[in-house]
């Protein structure tokens, strides 16, 4: 149980993503959604779907159908497997990036902690080459959309489930959204497991059964899909041993529709060094120049760790945090009182991720929980608000986490 994953296509010092969608609706389908908030806990965070409803598998279809569809969005994405031993040891394969599409253009990054052993990925894929960094290694690889999407180990398109497969049904009103629970006969669990969500391969083990499976699909007050997350609770026989895996997946929308991914002169200058994936010189891979990555004990110590070891922030005497872009734009967190500042010259918005609020001066405020903000808004103030609070949710993103753990985060202190 403690091999790793691998690719099926020619890069294979990579995990494997399998995207057959058996049961799922069509694989040319894009997500859709333009809110970065993500979707709740499978546990326990939604009502449990305990009957299948026509009413509620109707609203369901007709939410999947009526979704935004486009093929240029950001994604913020979480893969787990937790295995849990007979006898007391646990073993953890752990994952977040951020992947970005505009048409035929990617970018993506991945974060890997494989029991104790961590990579990072970095890929930007031209329309036919995809041009890789591997733990610090360079080099590029000739392939179509189909693979390269693949590098990504969580499949980003959504799965639109047929009836037969359910189990149960719950659909749920939260703020001004919508979150549909469904839970799978434990047949198409493992059927939709195995094609779909499984990147290790478990049904290779002694006495593998999927035991349960459960998706959780949210959508904005607009109908469009933000967020899509799975989970499923696995048994194998490893050496005689007993293991109990719980493997789940989470993927969060943003920008839908508005993404661009470009590839400058200065990058492909960098790239034309990289070399051709048969000639890496596989001794060169290692871990040991990467800084520690492992999550902390709440989210805020994550995210500060993260801000400088991912982002390169810089802590200022204060105690905030600052990334400075160039002589005019830089970004500010202050923990201590929950802000995110974007300042343009002397322009500065705020977000405060505590009361999910934005401003810009004195003039205009926004709640973003009621939607209601001040009546001396100007309409590219209000937009400018909305963008920089989706700054901060990239920022995340980046850091392997979401805005609502964030907001709980500091709901607690």
């Amino acid at each position: 149980m403690y091999n790793r994953p691998m690719r099926r296509t020619r890069i294979t010092i990579l995990a494997a993503g399998i995207l057959l969608l058996s049961g799922c609706a069509d694989p040319g389908s894009e997500p859709a959604g333009q809110s970065e908030t993500p979707v709740p806990s499978a546990e326990g965070a939604a009502p449990s779907a305990s009957e299948v409803s026509a009413s509620d598998t109707e609203r369901y279809h007709a939410l999947m159908s009526g979704r935004m569809i486009s093929d240029n969005y950001t994604a913020g994405v979480q893969r787990t497997y937790d295995m849990r031993y007979e006898d007391g040891s646990i073993s953890v394969y752990d994952l977040d990036g951020v992947y970005e599409q505009s048409g035929n253009f990617l970018h993506m990054i991945q974060h890997i902690n494989a029991d104790g052993i961590q990579s990072e990925t970095e890929g930007w894929y031209n329309g036919s080459r995809m041009y890789m960094t591997y733990n610090t290694v360079d080099f590029y690889e000739d392939m179509g959309l189909s693979d390269a999407k693949e590098v990504l180990l969580v499949n980003t398109e959504p799965c639109e489930v047929q009836d037969a497969m359910l189990e149960g049904i719950a659909v749920s009103e939260e703020g001004s959204g919508t979150v549909i629970t469904l839970t799978l006969k434990p047949e198409a669990a493992r059927s939709l497991f195995d094609s779909r969500y499984d990147i290790y391969g478990l049904k290779q083990y002694k006495d593998y059964e999927v035991t349960s499976g459960t998706l959780i699909q949210s959508f904005d007050a607009a109908g469009n899909l933000t967020g899509d997350q799975s989970e499923f609770r696995s048994l194998v026989t490893v050496d005689g041993i007993r293991v109990d895996i719980t493997a789940a997946t989470s993927v969060s929308y943003l920008n839908v529709g508005e993404t661009e991914v470009k590839i400058t002169g200065d990058q492909q200058k960098k790239f034309d060094t990289f070399v051709y994936y048969q000639d890496i010189d596989t001794d060169a891979i290692s871990d040991a120049d990467i800084t520690s990555d492992y999550p902390e004990d709440t989210p805020e110590a994550t995210f500060r760790k993260r801000l400088v070891n991912r982002l390169n922030y810089v802590r200022q005497s204060d105690g905030t945090y600052l990334a400075e872009f160039n002589e005019t734009e830089s970004y500010r967190v202050d923990f201590e009182h929950s802000l995110f500042t974007y300042s343009n010259r002397t322009s500065r918005y705020v977000y405060n991720w505590k009361g999910d609020q934005g401003g810009f001066g004195d003039s205009c405020t926004v709640d973003f929980r009621t939607g209601a903000h001040s009546e001396d808004c100007d309409e590219s103030v209000l937009e400018q608000i909305d963008a920089v609070r989706k700054y901060f949710a990239m920022e995340l993103y980046y850091c392997g986490l979401s805005l609502d753990e964030l907001k709980e985060n500091a709901q607690t202190e």
